[in-house]
C-alpha cells in the first residue's frame, strides 16, 4: 500500500514519548500542551490520512485532545509499523498557543494485529477514549480493544451491509461489563431535521392531529437511505408505532390499531429534502432545497390558515457533525429506541 504522509516527523515507535518531549522542549514556553480527550481514528483508506489530519486540526481548536490516527492494511504482504508525530496549535492570546498532539501510525500486514497495544500505549492518561472506526466492523471481535472504548464513533451511512454491521456493534456494546456508548454520525447528522420537524408541532393544530397521522412520506438523496430509515424510526419511536410486515408492503401500527403507511423515495438533493406527515384533513411538511441552510415548514390544517416557517438545517460538514457528537456527551437513548423500531428495514 502506497501512502504519503506529509504532516509530521517520522519517529521510531519505541521513541515516540521521547520525541514528543523534545517537541515541547523546542517551543520556548510559547506553546502549552493540552488534552481533554483521547481521539483515535482507525481507517483502511490511505487517502483518508490527509483528510483526517485536517479534521483533527479543526477539532483541536475546540476540543484539545491527544489524537491517534491509524492507517491499517492487514492484507499487506510485508509487515511493518511506521509512526509520525505532529502538533496542532491555536493562538489563545498574546502569542500563547494551546497545542494538541497527534501520533500517526501505519500498520501493514501482521503489524495490524498489534492495534490494541499500539493504541493503548499511546493514550493520554485516564482521559475519555473516543474511537472513530472508519472501516467495516469484522468478526471475530478483539475484546482487548473494545472493552476500553468509552465512545465508539461510526457512520452507518457509509455501510454496504447495515444489518450485519448493526449486529456487530450490538455485540461490541455488550462485551463484558463495558459501558461503551455507540455514537452514529448518521444519527447525529439528523439532529437539525428532527428538531425542525418537532418544531412544526408547536402549532395549535398539531396536537389534535398527531393521533390521526395515517401516512408518512420522506425524500432522501442517493446514498442516504439509512438516514431516511432512522428518521422514520425516530417518528415511530416517539409516536409509539410498531413496524408491521405483509408480503406486499410494510407499514406502522399505532397503539389504537390505526395503520400508518410510509413511503421513502430517492430524489436528488439534500440528504433529506422532504418529510410529509398527513391525516385526512391536515398536512405537516418540511422541505429543503439543494444548497440551502434552512428547512421550510408548511402546515395545512382544517380550520386554520396555512402556516409557513423557516428553520435552520445545518450544513452537515463532517467536522461539524463530529464536533456536535463530541460536545453532547452522554448516552443516546433515542437512537437505541429508533433503531429498535426500524432495524428490520436495514436488511431490505
Amino acid at each position: 500500500m502506497e501512502t504519503t504522509i506529509t504532516a509530521g516527523l517520522p519517529v521510531e515507535i519505541g521513541k515516540i514519548d521521547k520525541e514528543l518531549g523534545k517537541l515541547w522542549e523546542s517551543s520556548e514556553d510559547t506553546k502549552t500542551r493540552a488534552s481533554l480527550i483521547n481521539l483515535a481514528i482507525y481507517t483502511e483508506d490511505p487517502n483518508a490520512i490527509a483528510s483526517n489530519t485536517e479534521l483533527v486540526a479543526e477539532v483541536a481548536g475546540q476540543h484539545a485532545c491527544r489524537a491517534v490516527l491509524v492507517l491499517a492494511n492487514p492484507e499487506a504482504e510485508v509487515s511493518q509499523a511506521l509512526a509520525w508525530i505532529s502538533a496542532h496549535c491555536h493562538v489563545v492570546g498574546k502569542g500563547r498557543q494551546i497545542c494538541s498532539e497527534q501520533i500517526t501510525f501505519q500498520l501493514d500486514g501482521q503489524s495490524a494485529e498489534a492495534l490494541p497495544n499500539i493504541v493503548f500505549s499511546h493514550l493520554d492518561s485516564d482521559l475519555p477514549f473516543c474511537l472513530w472506526w472508519q472501516a467495516p466492523f469484522r468478526e471475530p471481535l478483539d475484546e482487548k480493544l473494545w472493552i476500553w472504548v468509552d465512545r465508539l464513533i461510526f457512520d452507518s451511512a457509509t455501510w454496504e451491509n447495515p444489518a450485519a454491521q448493526f449486529a456487530i456493534t450490538a455485540r461490541i456494546a455488550s462485551l463484558g461489563e463495558s459501558s461503551i456508548v455507540l455514537c452514529d454520525l448518521n444519527w447525529t447528522r439528523l439532529y437539525n431535521c428532527r428538531f425542525a420537524l418537532a418544531s412544526l408541532f408547536d402549532h395549535p393544530a398539531a396536537l389534535p392531529s398527531l393521533p390521526k397521522i395515517d401516512s408518512v412520506k420522506i425524500h432522501y438523496a442517493p446514498g442516504c437511505r439509512t438516514t431516511a430509515i432512522f428518521l422514520l424510526g425516530w417518528l415511530g419511536g416517539q409516536l409509539g408505532w410498531t413496524l408491521q410486515h405483509l408480503l406486499s408492503s410494510d407499514f406502522f401500527m399505532a397503539a389504537d390499531g390505526r395503520h400508518i403507511a410510509f413511503e421513502m423515495t430517492e430524489v436528488d438533493g439534500p440528504a433529506i429534502s422532504l418529510v410529509q406527515l398527513s391525516t385526512d384533513d391536515s398536512c405537516f411538511e418540511l422541505s429543503r432545497r439543494e444548497g440551502s441552510d434552512f428547512f421550510h415548514g408548511r402546515i395545512q390544517a382544517s380550520g386554520y390558515p396555512e402556516s409557513v416557517s423557516t428553520l435552520r438545517a445545518g450544513r452537515g460538514k463532517v467536522t461539524d457533525v463530529l464536533l456536535a457528537e463530541l460536545s453532547r456527551g452522554g448516552r443516546h437513548p433515542l437512537y437505541a429506541k429508533a433503531l429498535s423500531v426500524i432495524l428490520p428495514l436495514f436488511g431490505k
